[in-house]
């Protein structure tokens, strides 16, 4: 955990997004995941994927398609879900600012933490989720991981959203608004406990990866 000096603190998500944080080169596994995933996209509906959250739906879409034959060709949903998965995560971390940890090849223990807070996730486990429509599969758990104080907080304000369906909740589109919801949340406590300046970084997400394990 770093101080970001000279650091001007986003006011809310809009500058956020207007001025984000620097992010390093991903992996060069995640790169070409995230290509095979362009390509799948291309593919199958004809449209390109830009890495912007804005082309998010266009992705959706695409699973939608998918499912059902993911569902017959179990020997798929690994491809599919460790392809979106990378895209996913590199769309997430690049709109927030994070870093990736990969500690081995199971995507099981795949995480991206963010840098304006703590939290980190598997995106593997969020593109299982969107993939089947369900939390219950076999891939990775797409929880949000929380310091154990700040949970209630993000659950709290979680819990005041409207009422959707599970396949609404379980579109990428929608998990990275409830991402940036969580961030806003914990941003404010952070400011609160006057650390608006606080920046965190792979090291500090390596209890995660042991607990993982």
């Amino acid at each position: 955990m770093t101080d970001a000096d000279g650091r001007e603190e986003p006011s809310d998500l809009e500058d956020h997004d207007a001025e984000p944080l620097e992010v390093s080169p991903a992996p060069a596994e995640i790169e070409e995941l995230s290509k095979a995933c362009l390509e799948y996209v291309q593919r199958a509906v004809g449209m390109e994927l830009d890495g912007s959250s804005e082309t998010l739906p266009i992705l959706d879409h695409y699973l939608s398609m998918v499912r059902e034959t993911a569902d017959g060709r179990p020997s798929l949903v690994p491809l599919i879900g460790r392809a979106v998965g990378a895209y996913f995560g590199e769309v997430a971390r690049r709109h927030f600012g994070g870093s990736w940890l990969l500690p081995d090849a199971d995507a099981h223990h795949w995480l991206v933490g963010l840098a304006p807070v703590y939290l980190s996730f598997n995106p593997v486990g969020v593109a299982y989720d969107a993939l089947f429509a369900r939390a219950d599969h076999d891939g990775p758990s797409s929880e949000l991981k929380l310091a154990p104080e700040e949970r209630e907080v993000v659950e709290r304000r979680l819990g005041a959203l409207p009422e959707m369906t599970e396949t609404d909740y379980f579109r990428l589109s929608t998990r990275l608004e409830v991402l940036e919801i969580a961030v806003e949340a914990l941003r404010a406590e952070l400011h609160a406990e006057g650390r608006s300046d606080v920046v965190f970084e792979a090291g500090d997400y390596e209890g995660e990866l042991e607990l993982d394990k």
